[in-house]
């Protein structure tokens, strides 16, 4: 799925469990009673039928200078955190807080942050718990792709 315009596109995942979901949740994700929208270019954080926790893509291109929002859908706390924090403005949280059916968001520099860079994430409300995992089967295996420089 391409969106048009400079803010994102994103590619579809490969549905499979190691790629789109956290392997280490242990308790079943139930999806939120009334699921904030996403808008074109979001991450949705969603559940499928067995709780498990699964993203829209895990694949996220995005321009430099621009904003990268994830969406929950879910009623749990997630921490999404990316190698690389240099990509980011000042004062942005790596890893980033997105709480039980609400969104969070980053916004990249708009100055040479060009490359790929992994995403991972963790059921954390407290994000200082979390550590960049090492293994794939603790990661959602996606990549967080910035592909052109923005002018600042």
């Amino acid at each position: 799925m391409c969106f048009t315009g400079l803010l994102a596109c994103a590619t579809p995942s490969r549905s499979t469990d190691t790629a789109a979901a956290a392997q280490n949740d242990s308790t079943p994700v139930q999806p939120c009673p009334t699921p904030p929208p996403g808008n074109p270019g979001d991450v949705l954080i969603t559940a499928n039928a067995e709780g498990k926790v699964h993203f829209s893509t895990t694949t996220v291109q995005v321009q430099a200078g621009q904003t990268v929002t994830f969406v929950s859908q879910v009623q749990q706390d997630r921490c999404i955190g990316v190698s690389g924090e240099s990509l980011f403005k000042e004062g942005s949280q790596n890893p980033l807080l997105v709480p039980a059916c609400q969104s969070a968001s980053w916004t990249l520099r708009g100055k040479d942050p060009q490359g790929s860079h992994k995403l991972w994430s963790c059921p954390m409300s407290d994000c200082s718990k979390c550590n960049e995992p090492q293994g794939i089967t603790e990661t959602i295996n996606g990549t967080l792709e910035v592909t052109g420089r923005g002018e600042n």
